[in-house]
Order: C-alpha cells, then sequence, then structure tokens
C-alpha cells in the first residue's frame, strides 16, 4: 500500500526538476519496490528517473521492472543508454532480456555490445534451454591462491561490483582451471597473513554445461550451496549456478509439471492465464482432450457389449458410474504421490513403490468397498420394488466386489505407469491426471462388467 501512495510524488519530484530528493527516496527502497513504483510511470518517465541512480542501482531496479516496461525503457532510453544499462548487466540478466526482446529491436542492439558479451550469447545458444550452459552466470569473483587472506579481501572489494556473488571465490591456476573456493566468511575469519591457497575448500561439487537445469538445482538444495561451479571437461570453470538461479528452475518446473498434470501441452511457454490467446489456449489443451476422446470411445465400446445385462437393472446402472469414478480417484491420487516422489528423489525401487501402493490399495478397497455395499443396499431400498433382502444383499456384496477389485488396480496402474514412463525417458508428469483417469474408467467398466456377468 505504502508504494502505490508513493507513485505521485515520485511523479511530482520528476515534473519538479527535483532531483537531488528523487534520488534520495529511490536509493532508499529495496530495488524491487523503486521497480513497482516506475513501472506506474510513463516510458520517458521511467528514463529519466533511472538516469539519476548509480549504475549499479539503475542495473538492479531495472532488473525487476516488468518485461514489457524493460522492453519500452530500451525502445525509448537512447541506443547509447540502453547499451549502458545492458553492459551493466550480469551475463545471465542480460541474455534473459534480450530473449524476450522483439527480434527486429534485440538485432539492433547485439552488434553494438561488446566482443565479450556478443560471444557469451552466442556460447548459450548452442545449448538447450533446459542444458546449464544457456542460463549459467560469468559473474563470479576469482582469486589466486597465492593471495593471503588480506589481500583476497581487497580484490574481493574491488571485483565485488560487477559479480553475481561474493560469498563464494573460486580458486583458478594459470589455465583457468578450478583447484578449489573460499567463502568470505572462512577470508574473514581467517589470520590476514594465510594464503588462500591454504583456506579453499577442494572437496568440489560441480556440474558440466550440457547437464540438466534440475540436476544443478536438486545438487545445490541437497548440499545447501549458494552457488554452483560449472566445468568443462577439462575442469576449467566456465561460470556459476546462484541459488536464486535454483529457485527460478524449480518454479519452472513445477509449473510445467502441474501443467502437464493437468493435460496441458506446450506448457513451458509461460504465458499469464488471462493474457494468452483463447486460441493458443485452445492449441494446447485440445490434443490431450481429443486423445482421451478415445479412451471414452473404447469405453463405451466395452459397455456396450454388456448392454443386455445392464437393460432393465437400473442397480447396476446406478452403481457402475460409482465404481468407474473411484478408481479414477484412486488412481490420479496414487500417480500425483508417484510422480512428486520422482521429481523429489524421495523414492525407492520400482518394487518397493508398487508394493507400498499395492498395500494402500488393498485397504482402501476394504474401506471403500463396504460404502459401495452400503450405497448399494441404500439405493435398492430408495427404489422399493420389494425385491427380497437376500438377492439386494448378494447384489450389493457383488457390486463391492467390484468396487474393491477396480480400487486395487487403479492403485496399481497409478503406480506404475510413471515408473515405467520414466525408464522409456519421458517425463512422468506427462501421465497426467486426466489421462490416468481415462485409462482407469476403462479397466474399472471392464472389471465391473466382468465381475457382475459371473457373480449375477
Amino acid at each position: 500500500m505504502r508504494i502505490h501512495l508513493l507513485i505521485p510524488e515520485v511523479r511530482e519530484l520528476l515534473h519538479e526538476g527535483n532531483e537531488g530528493d528523487l534520488q534520495s527516496v529511490l536509493q532508499e527502497m529495496h530495488p524491487t519496490d523503486a521497480a513497482a513504483i516506475l513501472s506506474a510511470l510513463q516510458p520517458d518517465e521511467i528514463a529519466k528517473a533511472l538516469a539519476l541512480l548509480p549504475l549499479d542501482l539503475e542495473r538492479d531496479v531495472f532488473g525487476y521492472l516488468e518485461p514489457e516496461v524493460q522492453e519500452l525503457f530500451i525502445q525509448g532510453a537512447g541506443r547509447a543508454h540502453a547499451i549502458k544499462v545492458l553492459n551493466s548487466m550480469l551475463s545471465d540478466d542480460r541474455a534473459a532480456f534480450l530473449e524476450r526482446l522483439d527480434p527486429r529491436v534485440r538485432d539492433q542492439l547485439i552488434p553494438l555490445l561488446p566482443n565479450a558479451a556478443r560471444e557469451d550469447l552466442l556460447r548459450r545458444t548452442t545449448f538447450e534451454p533446459e542444458q546449464v550452459g544457456a542460463f549459467l552466470t560469468t559473474d563470479y569473483a576469482v582469486l589466486n591462491p597465492l593471495l593471503t587472506a588480506r589481500a583476497a579481501i581487497a580484490e574481493l572489494r574491488r571485483q565485488a561490483p560487477s559479480k553475481e556473488t561474493i560469498y563464494y571465490s573460486y580458486v583458478l591456476d594459470r589455465s583457468g582451471k578450478l583447484l578449489g573456493f573460499v567463502s568470505l566468511r572462512d577470508l574473514i575469519l581467517a589470520n590476514e597473513a594465510t594464503p588462500v591457497g591454504e583456506l579453499m575448500k577442494t572437496d568440489l561439487v560441480s556440474v558440466y554445461p550440457d547437464s540438466d537445469q534440475e540436476d544443478a538445482a536438486r545438487i545445490i538444495r541437497d548440499y545447501d550451496l549458494i552457488a554452483l561451479p560449472v566445468i568443462d571437461t577439462g575442469g576449467h570453470l566456465v561460470g556459476i549456478v546462484t541459488h536464486d538461479d535454483a529457485v527460478d528452475i524449480v518454479e519452472e518446473e513445477a509449473q510445467e509439471d502441474f501443467e502437464l498434470m493437468a493435460g496441458v501441452t506446450g506448457a513451458s511457454e509461460g504465458d499469464d492465464f488471462l493474457a494468452e490467446p483463447v486460441l493458443r489456449q485452445l492449441r494446447r489443451r485440445a490434443p490431450v482432450i481429443c486423445l482421451l476422446a478415445l479412451f471414452w470411445l473404447l469405453t463405451a465400446t466395452v459397455i456396450q457389449g454388456f448392454e443386455g445385462l445392464l437393460r432393465g437393472n437400473i442397480l447396476l446402472m446406478a452403481t457402475m458410474p460409482m465404481v468407474m469414478a473411484i478408481g479414477g480417484m484412486v488412481g490420479s491420487q496414487a500417480s500425483t504421490l508417484v510422480i512428486r516422489a520422482l521429481a523429489t528423489q524421495e523414492h525407492g525401487s520400482f518394487r518397493a513403490m508398487v508394493t507400498k501402493e499395492l498395500f494402500v490399495g488393498l485397504l482402501l478397497a476394504g474401506v471403500l468397498g463396504g460404502v459401495a455395499f452400503g450405497n448399494a443396499l441404500l439405493l435398492q431400498a430408495i427404489k422399493g420394488e420389494g425385491i427380497a433382502l437376500d438377492e439386494t444383499a448378494w447384489y450389493a456384496a457383488v457390486i463391492a466386489i467390484a468396487m474393491a477389485a477396480d480400487v486395487v488396480f487403479a492403485a496399481l496402474l497409478g503406480a506404475s505407469i510413471p515408473n515405467l514412463v520414466r525408464v522409456l525417458r519421458i517425463d512422468p508428469a506427462l501421465i497426467s491426471t486426466p489421462a490416468v483417469t481415462a485409462m482407469t474408467d476403462l479397466t474399472g467398466a471392464a472389471i465391473f462388467l466382468a465381475l457382475v456377468t459371473m457373480l449375477l
């Protein structure tokens, strides 16, 4: 609320030309709050306000602006100032920003960047978007192993303005090969005369540029790292992945898995739900739904084959949808829990997971079989056709058996399919809730009708 109240004040300071007070107001804020205020201004006002800030603060505030506001600023700030801002950005932030720009604007800006920045952008294009090399940062602190702790701190003070983090500093030999790393805490607590080579830790955990981003995020989480070094096959340091990158990766993967489990294709596009065009949503959602319609066709074919059994039997017709629906729910629950276990690495062998779900399914079968039995008796009582109690009880018992069998099979199906798909190197999230529900509906109808035919 306070941020919104400051917007008129900032605009008034701009129009009055009171640059000193405006600069003081913005510098006292966190960059994300300053960006929220500036985003409400016009592009020319944003450019004027940002120009008042020190370059490092201008860079940070610019990074928190909404993408569309950033693009308007770059287009209206003038080529020279735009390049100045881009050069001040961290390498991974600059690459991500340029990727979002209109291709025509991007093609005009890239040739104006320094050679090192252009080479960095070109190198990133050699990797897939999900690989570490596509988003790592090259803005890391480097120390010589012969420096003393006191000299190292002075060197970090010099490097800090242009580095993403200085809490970890990487120790390299003359060829750029990674020897170890040292934390800022260790440097501060060490004797001033102690060489960095004696302080550094050599038990390194690292990844290669072609590693998957999920692997990098998992390592950062498991080892509680601030940053993870990225090395080439020769052991040379080529970049780092920071903990905030890991958070972004986890959020991105969670969103993608959520959409895939909901049966939505093209989940990586990342479009806002309300802003995304209706036709694009149709293209993303229709393929899976059309595919699942084939399962319903098979289900309808199975049911049609038992038309003679169902004709005139209201109790069977009324309880079959219940059995199918409950089986679908159990299968979806099992599939979701297994996918989560696979995603978080909190799982054992395939056999252990299926066995665990079998036991859970058997217990659920007992409970839900009893519910089905009671529902069948209640439905028959409401129907009130005067059928003998023993006949009604037998019908209810058969329906309960069908429910129990369907629940156990659905639990096994929901636990097995994600594991089997994972063996084929396909994302288990692709076995989404609608797909599992459709498959268990098909098997549920077949189990129900087969048992009813055999036992009645």
